[in-house]
């Protein structure tokens, strides 16, 4: 068990990808003076005392309890993400705008950019806001919310005195809060402090390893990389060969789940930490999985929780596996690990191909016909600027079934033009109506839109659509080396947590299809249905070791 001693958690900017938002009006006033008595404000809410000696623990997952997404307030917080980007010097960042956008998601109720707003405010960066009052109330709005994570940040301000009367004992009780919430950085958090075998004098850490491991699990099924790393630890309790094969495999999820501590650890595991002792988890020196290790574990470590590396195994697979042959390109190394999206996926239909008055621009759609306020005859000038539809009109028909009496898409008409003549003419005995839909707005962001901004940035690696659509049964073996897609029915009670960007798995053939309860996610893997991708690697020179291949 790995024992730290913490004094206070570090305010930091919690860099996250897929989120949740909602609709909402912007905080306002969030200097004014305060209109509500002191006790009534959340950072002030009466909880019960932290209790490290509890008994029973009730996993719940904080995307079930988050407001729903709004897509606009999401693609502004992945731009501001991008343009946080570590591999720029941070005086050259623009953090005015950064702040913008977080603000204006924040304003949607997008709680993760609140608790980044807030974040910045209490930074050192230059930003337009730094008052802590203001990065308080942000937070305590989440917290309204009900988001877990709040609660465990308003735990933080409460550790380091920014709440007036708050200290270590109004702090763990947040946290408490926040981890029977669903939070998981609470989750890890506690479970590090629970996981002694006795007691700590001064407070430092208790022995409750039963709760702490179930605390570990369930941010682990969540995705909290270093939920991994610490619930590893526990696991080697005993230093069995059974404890340390079981432990050796939880860090290799932590690097998956982008944990770089879970990599760097395993990078000294494999250049023979413990192998003294006889507490090494892997018995042998093996270099070459060290240097690997290490190198994803330093790329983890630069760009945070917006990196992770679900596919791992096509470039560094447990032992007994052999390695495939890397070219020595540290880019190659992380590219290949990351998670990827067929090209196909990413195409969308361009209004660009439109032409002339059926011209709409990009971004922007023309309401339908169910939303046209009225019609008007053929051979009448245009009444309105805007979008217009020709159909022909036929009495007592639905307005849903009526017949094209042009291209059947919507033509732009200014005020005062005249409409086009039918040029379908084997209705020509019809009488034509035009149908008013109205200007084109704008429309909110596609998923496909979102992900394209993720390949940009670097965060998922596109590749070639596979020719074929191949599926498969999770109890089933792999049937074709590469990287496959777990997915489960849309009615599974797990399937918010299971169906995400990041659910990928490189597999050999003739392999088992990975075990979600290995993740801690009460999954079935009868449930899942794989989907193959592709991006296998290529035969090397050497017979039975490949290439790896992007």
């Amino acid at each position: 068990m790995r024992f730290t001693t913490i004094l206070c958690r570090i305010v930091f900017i919690a860099l996250f990808l897929f989120t949740t938002g909602a609709q909402a009006g912007p905080l306002t006033s969030l200097t004014s003076k305060l209109t509500t008595a002191m006790s009534d404000l959340p950072r002030y809410e009466k909880l019960p005392l932290f209790n490290p000696h509890r008994k029973l623990f009730t996993c719940l997952h904080q995307g079930q309890h988050v407001p729903p997404v709004d897509p606009q307030a999401e693609l502004w917080f992945q731009q501001a993400l991008v343009l946080d980007n570590p591999d720029i010097y941070y005086k050259d960042r623009d953090y005015p705008k950064i702040y913008q956008l977080y603000q204006q998601a924040a304003q949607r109720n997008h709680w993760k950019s609140m608790l980044n707003l807030a974040s910045l405010i209490l930074s050192d960066y230059a930003v337009p806001e730094h008052d802590p009052e203001v990065a308080i109330r942000w937070v305590e709005k989440a917290m309204q919310l009900g988001v877990p994570d709040a609660y465990d940040m308003m735990g933080t301000y409460h550790q380091n005195g920014m709440i007036r009367g708050g200290d270590a004992t109004s702090a763990y009780a947040f946290f408490q809060r926040a981890a029977d919430m669903g939070s998981p950085s609470a989750m890890t958090f506690l479970g590090d402090k629970l996981g002694g075998t006795y007691d700590d004098p001064d407070g430092d850490f208790w022995g409750n390893r039963s709760i702490a491991i179930e605390m570990l699990k369930c941010a682990m099924a969540q995705g909290y990389g270093d939920a991994a790393y610490e619930l590893g630890y526990l696991q080697l309790s005993g230093y069995t060969p059974e404890a340390k094969a079981l432990a050796l495999k939880t860090f290799h999820e932590g690097v998956k789940l982008g944990s770089a501590k879970s990599a760097k650890n395993l990078s000294v595991e494999f250049d023979g930490f413990n192998l003294s002792n006889e507490k090494s988890l892997v018995g042998h020196v093996d270099q070459a999985r060290s240097q690997r290790y290490r190198v994803l574990g330093d790329a983890l470590e630069h760009y945070g929780t917006r990196l992770r590396l679900p596919n791992l195994d096509k470039v560094l697979p447990l032992p007994p596996a052999p390695l495939p042959k890397w070219d020595g390109n540290k880019q190659t190394l992380i590219d290949a690990a990351k998670a990827v999206i067929p090209s196909a996926k990413l195409r969308t239909t361009s209004n660009a191909m439109l032409q002339g008055r059926e011209h709409i621009p990009d971004g922007y759609g023309v309401p339908s016909l169910a939303e046209s306020p009225y019609a008007v005859r053929e051979g009448r000038g245009v009444p309105e600027t805007g979008y217009w539809l020709a159909l022909f009109d036929a009495p007592g028909t639905p307005r849903a079934q009526l017949t094209s009496a042009r291209s059947g898409r919507p033509e732009h008409y200014q005020a005062g033009e005249r409409f086009e003549p039918a040029t379908m003419t084997s209705l020509s005995h019809e009488t034509m109506q035009w149908h008013y839909l109205g200007e084109a707005r704008q429309l909110p962001p596609s998923r496909e839109m979102i992900l394209a901004h993720m390949v940009s940035a670097g965060w998922l690696r596109e590749i070639s659509a596979s020719t074929a659509i191949r599926q498969c049964a999770g109890h089933q073996r792999c049937p074709q080396e590469g990287i496959w897609e777990g997915r489960v029915a849309g009615a599974h009670p797990q399937a918010f947590l299971y169906n995400t960007w990041t659910q990928q798995a490189f597999v050999d053939q003739g392999q088992p299809f990975p075990d979600p309860r290995d993740r801690s996610l009460h999954v079935d893997r009868h449930d899942v249905l794989w989907t193959y991708l592709g991006s296998p690697n290529v035969d090397g020179a050497v017979p039975g070791v490949t290439n790896i291949a992007l």
